[in-house]
């Protein structure tokens, strides 16, 4: 029936093209065939566009069926161009020397994929390392506002933005540190000791941690705890004499002055023009009645710091020496 089908078809158009004077059609070619992919699977849907080269006048266009066959009978003989096309394939294009009298070749033919065009590669994202781990864009912009505030000595600014990132980086040791030297710069001892702590005990061998809780702790007399943290800091590691020159004074007013001198050299050992740690050291050794010591120290901070708020106290104090 489809045979009959085409045949009406092309008997009708070469009806209408005797009476155009058309002359590609109305002869009694018969041009029939198939289009696949590279797979040998039917293309449905495929415009198959027959030119013939003799004619100005164009051609037939054909869309294959479901099986991917295309037929037409009524065609004028002589050399034809097709050009396959057909959704997601390349086009084809061939050219056929078609007969009228005898049956054709059938024109099979296979389509290329169409190539997709590549695809834009991915979208980098910067990626930003605090402490060797990756973190998020809002995290490390939060630290370098922070670290910008603290550079301002917005105290209160710089604690907000770090602490935003402590959401992101909980074991941080020098973010937990930063925190806690923002209320430190406040005066607030009790939030800074315990930022300062939760930084030493995520690492016990992390230094700055140990001497900001040792800072603390003596600021507040805590002799012990004071001691047992700055314990944990290697001397070389130290290069601050204050701890050294608090825990002196705290053994001072305790009445143990001998551990108090031990003290004061530590402190004398890291700063040695140091004129508070001679003074406070010629206490100690006035309590262990060692005055002539007593003496030279007191003398050595009289001239490193002769206007000094202790220069007076001093000077009578060798008074008491002579």
């Amino acid at each position: 029936m489809r045979w009959k089908a085409w045949i009406l078809a092309a008997l009708t158009l070469a009806a209408a093209g005797g009476a155009m004077g058309q002359d590609w059609r109305g002869g009694r070619a018969r041009v029939e065939g198939t289009v696949k992919n590279a797979k040998g699977e039917p293309i449905a849907g495929c415009k198959v566009m027959l030119r013939w080269g003799r004619s100005s006048h164009g051609g037939p266009d054909l869309t294959t069926d479901a099986q991917g066959r295309f037929a037409i009978f009524g065609l004028a003989g002589g050399p034809w161009d097709v050009d396959f096309e057909a959704a997601g394939y390349v086009t084809k294009k061939i050219n056929v020397a078609l007969q009228e009298s005898g049956r054709n070749p059938s024109v099979d033919v296979q389509l290329e994929a169409a190539q997709a065009p590549a695809a834009p590669p991915p979208a980098v994202t910067p990626q930003t390392l605090v402490g060797g781990k990756k973190v998020s864009k809002e995290t490390a912009d939060a630290i370098e506002a922070g670290n910008a505030a603290m550079a301002a000595r917005n105290w209160a600014g710089a604690r907000e933005n770090y602490e935003k990132a402590v959401a992101e980086l909980p074991d941080n040791v020098p973010l937990l540190e930063r925190v806690a030297a923002t209320y430190l710069a406040e005066g607030k001892a009790d939030d800074a000791l315990t930022w300062a702590q939760r930084a030493a005990d995520k690492d016990p061998n992390e230094y700055g941690a140990w001497r900001m809780v040792a800072q603390i702790q003596l600021q507040k007399g805590n002799l012990e705890a004071g001691q047992a943290a700055l314990d944990k800091v290697p001397p070389d590691k130290i290069s601050d004499p204050q701890p050294y020159l608090n825990v002196g004074i705290l053994l001072l007013n305790k009445k143990k002055p001998a551990e108090a001198v031990a003290a004061f050299d530590k402190a004398l050992a890291v700063k040695p023009d140091l004129p508070d740690a001679y003074y406070y050291r010629g206490l100690a050794r006035m309590q262990m009645k060692k005055n002539a010591e007593a003496k030279a120290d007191l003398q050595k901070a009289l001239e490193l710091a002769p206007d000094g708020p202790d220069a007076k106290d001093i000077k009578d104090l060798l008074k008491t020496l002579s």
